[in-house]
């Protein structure tokens, strides 16, 4: 099999970024080492020359198993790891040692936006003999996002990690290259292609304390996979209209089956507005697909009151006219549904 150089580079960063993680959440097993500080005010903040602790930052995203548009979450397991250089801490010894978060000063880190979060591994803290600090931790849990359903079913969103840090950006300030971020190959979710997209560094306005934390959003591109509903939704409402064409080549007399396919239409549109009411959550503003369905809606409601009107002038002796509006109706209905596609979908 051929891999171009740029697949194996990206190949390569991801595969030495999990091997990193899972190196630094297995060290404990070998490094059986405990740190022993003389000093007693290790948990205050750290002094610098330049005023705020630098904190790095390392993410690798495990999986994705599941999107949810109606509540706009996702669920991911997502290793996580920070360091940081704290003088007061170096050691004569050989390597790394284990350290308690209560024993040293640590920048608090956490998910700004976890709706629920499960610690599959315990954070581990290890310090080198030149006082840097590492700390990992492997999380799975429910992350809010927001979404932009303007174009669903043919959108993208960005599912992010919102991390936060206990300490204003005078304190501690974030570093995070991309090259830092990783994700496995193949995630779990279905419908949906997972990319990384880009790290934001910013500030956490917190108005009760009027504070601002440090802040990294670390932002993956989603890109939603269109077959489920092209197929299992789009197809079908498309047949239901052309349905109602045949109610133009009906023979005039047959007035029941001309109304009653056009108005089993109509239901039939009603009811896949109530199926979509539970896949979405309830915003304010249209998506692509509203406008069709809502566009469909009038196009079938257009062919009853044509159905109903040729009715009428026929029941009334007038079949000049009545063969007007039907003739008329024949090229007309698909006329406007090519322009109702066209404009949705193609513009």
């Amino acid at each position: 099999m051929n891999i171009t150089g740029d697949k194996l580079v990206k190949r390569t960063i991801v595969g030495v970024l999990a091997l990193s993680f899972a190196g630094s959440v297995f060290a404990g097993a070998v490094l059986a080492e405990t740190c022993d500080f003389p000093e007693h005010d290790l948990t205050l903040l750290p002094t610098t020359d330049g005023g705020a602790v630098e904190v790095s930052l390392e993410l690798f995203l495990n999986d994705v198993t599941t999107i949810n548009d109606a509540t706009q979450s996702f669920t991911s397991d997502v290793f996580v790891m920070a360091k940081w250089q704290d003088d007061r801490l170096r050691h004569d010894g050989q390597g790394a040692c284990s350290v308690e978060g209560s024993q040293i000063w640590t920048p608090e880190l956490k998910f700004g936006n976890r709706r629920s979060l499960q610690e599959l591994l315990a954070p581990e803290l290890k310090v080198k003999p030149d006082g840097e600090v590492t700390r990992t931790v492997r999380a799975y849990g429910d992350f809010t996002f927001r979404e932009d359903l303007s174009n669903f079913p043919f959108d993208h969103q960005d599912v992010l990690f919102t991390i936060l840090a206990g300490y204003p950006l005078e304190a501690v300030t974030f570093i995070a290259p991309g090259e830092n971020i990783g994700m496995a190959e193949v995630v779990s979710v279905a419908n949906w292609r997972i990319t990384f997209g880009e790290n934001r560094l910013s500030g956490y306005y917190i108005k009760p304390l009027d504070r601002t934390l440090a802040r990294l959003d670390v932002v993956f591109r989603a890109e939603r996979l269109t077959g489920y509903y092209t197929w299992q939704l789009l197809v079908p409402l498309i047949l239901v209209v052309m349905m109602t064409w045949a109610v133009f080549w009906m023979p005039l007399e047959f007035v029941a089956p001309r109304v009653g396919l056009v108005a089993t239409s109509m239901l039939t549109l009603i009811a896949y507005r109530f199926s979509m009411a539970s896949v979405l959550p309830p915003i304010a503003y249209l998506t692509r697909m509203d406008v069709f369905m809502v566009a469909s809606s009038v196009l079938v409601f257009a062919a009853l009151a044509a159905a109903v009107a040729v009715t009428h002038f026929e029941g009334r002796g007038d079949t000049v006219k009545a063969n007007r509006i039907n003739l008329a109706s024949r090229w007309l209905a698909p006329l406007l549904f090519l322009i109702v596609l066209a404009r949705v979908f193609a513009l």
